[in-house]
């Protein structure tokens, strides 16, 4: 399985590929997720967003596989970030609160699609857009911490 994590931002990739480079089969993009998210399979995006373009009823600790069918550019599956009851731009919520929320919602995604693909069958990039994943915040060290311990655990 091999990542894309993209922003939209180049300081924010930046960031990125000094946190992330040394990691195996994931790539770096600029731009939206249309943009980035060429040659890729599947995108990450927050309940939110997911919910409200491509439909489907959030469910709270759940992530959820949507199908794309806008035509907008976005990866055909499009994964769901589960709800969940702890705001993550809270004001008072820790790095560590961060880190686990990152990796939790990550695995969540992953794990339901391998429910829906148990073999990945036809699934080989997923796009990870910290944007639009809702997994960017001002200070990028947490967050990255969490992808980068997702991405280390060597799924695929």
């Amino acid at each position: 399985m091999e990542y894309v994590v993209a922003a939209s931002l180049e300081r924010i990739v930046q960031a990125c590929r000094e946190a992330l480079g040394d990691i195996p089969d994931v790539e770096f993009r600029v731009g939206s997720v249309p943009e980035t998210g060429a040659g890729c399979d599947v995108a990450i995006l927050s309940f939110p967003l997911a919910h409200e373009r491509y439909g489907g009823v959030p469910r709270m600790g759940v992530a959820q596989v949507l199908v794309n069918t806008r035509g907008d550019g976005a990866p055909g599956i499009i994964l769901a970030t589960p709800p969940t009851p702890v705001p993550v731009s809270a004001t008072g919520v820790g790095d560590a609160e961060i880190e686990e929320y990152v990796i939790r919602a990550l695995d969540s995604c992953l794990g339901e699609l391998e429910n829906h693909f148990p073999e990945f069958e036809g699934i080989s990039k997923i796009l990870v857009h910290l944007e639009a994943a809702g997994l960017d915040r001002k200070d990028l060290g947490a967050p990255l911490r969490g992808v980068r311990s997702f991405l280390s655990k060597g799924r695929s």
